[in-house]
């Protein structure tokens, strides 16, 4: 079965974009273009609380299987609490609240004074479009920034941290990129087409018998 060759360079050239998606994990402190700080609401908790990007006012959901607290005082970070203390974080997902999507994500997990403890993996799971990717890192005390930036036409969908030991609280969320816009861009159309149209040559001589 022979493949006309202009009609699989077409579907070759078309499926080439997605091998310049990438999703990277940076240890430390490292903004992007347009990067917006999350504003958290103070004194609010529950399992799901909320901030909202400080420039275009996109709605961040926070989200875990602990309550949740947005502290009052001091600066922007969410912890965990028992409904009368803070207790260490084990678990938090961060989204826009739309369903939109956003090109990078920032955030220190902070561990320190007699909340959370060190030494322990942190797993990092970062949802884009075309799957979830995972990144370990050790938690020390005092500040464990976090970078992760897609690039090449991928985006970001969400962000969950698990970490066992407990860390004091998750600071200083920020995003860039953030968009509601639910339609498939051209790094996502084109190589949909390509795989359509190698598909299409492939049943062809079959459909002409």
């Amino acid at each position: 079965m022979k493949i006309p060759k202009r009609l699989l360079a077409l579907a070759i050239a078309l499926l080439l974009p997605t091998a310049s998606w990438a999703i990277t994990f940076q240890l430390g402190n490292n903004p992007q273009p347009g990067e917006e700080n999350v504003l958290l609401n103070n004194g609010t908790t529950g399992m799901l609380v909320t901030g909202i990007t400080n420039q275009t006012g996109f709605v961040i959901s926070f989200t875990s299987t602990q309550v949740l607290s947005e502290p009052s005082s001091g600066q922007a970070r969410i912890e965990a609490t028992n409904n009368s203390s803070q207790v260490a974080l084990a678990n938090v997902s961060f989204s826009l609240a739309n369903g939109g999507t956003f090109d990078d994500a920032i955030f220190n997990m902070f561990i320190g004074g007699t909340v959370g403890t060190g030494d322990g993996n942190a797993v990092i799971t970062a949802v884009a479009n075309d799957g979830n990717f995972q990144f370990s890192t050790t938690l020390g005390n005092g500040s464990n920034f976090l970078t992760i930036v897609a690039t090449g036409g991928e985006v970001l969908e969400s962000i969950g941290i698990a970490y066992s030991n407990g860390f004091t609280d998750l600071r200083q969320p920020r995003i860039s990129g953030a968009t509601s816009a639910a339609v498939p861009d051209a790094d996502a159309t084109l190589p949909l087409l390509g795989a359509s149209i190698l598909a299409l040559a492939l049943i062809r001589p079959k459909l002409a018998v």
